[in-house]
């Protein structure tokens, strides 16, 4: 490149080289959302089905999940336009199917638990996952090497 004078064919490789750096930024936030959405899915079920320790190592993993995902929000640099538009409705569809699965594991759930009672948690758990997978697959998809300049999102 010429310096501070750019030719228009510079300009546009410019543009679409930084275009892609931040599209790949969206990876790191789509793992965090697919660690997410997967640990969720085992959470509930250790917390109201495990035995003995299981409980105990379910929740010290979580809030250490917690903590890390927090410490890696806190440092992300830049974001997408596709993760600054998605990140409140998966947040708040997150935290309300979260509320399930805590909500029948609590109060709903008989104390002798059945196939059908183990089904539904079971159930609950995954939808609890749903929003923050279905986010994480959003960014994944969207953050490819080599995606085109042009891209509506």
């Amino acid at each position: 490149m010429s310096g501070d004078r750019f030719t228009p064919d510079e300009a546009l490789r410019e543009i679409g080289r930084m275009d892609r750096q931040v599209r790949r930024s969206n990876r790191g936030p789509g793992r965090a959302y697919l660690i997410m959405g997967l640990a969720t899915m085992v959470y509930w079920p250790v917390m109201f089905l495990g035995s003995g320790v299981w409980p105990s190592v379910g929740g010290i993993g979580w809030i250490a999940m917690t903590i890390a995902l927090c410490v890696y929000w806190a440092r992300l640099r830049f974001h997408d336009r596709l993760l600054q538009r998605i990140r409140g409705p998966v947040t708040v569809a997150y935290v309300v199917t979260m509320a399930l699965p805590f909500v029948y594991g609590i109060w709903l759930m008989p104390a002798t638990r059945t196939v059908g009672s183990t089904a539904v948690l079971l159930a609950l758990s995954v939808l609890a996952g749903l929003p923050v997978l279905y986010g994480g697959l959003l960014l994944m998809r969207d953050s490819p090497a080599g995606a085109p300049l042009t891209r509506d999102r």
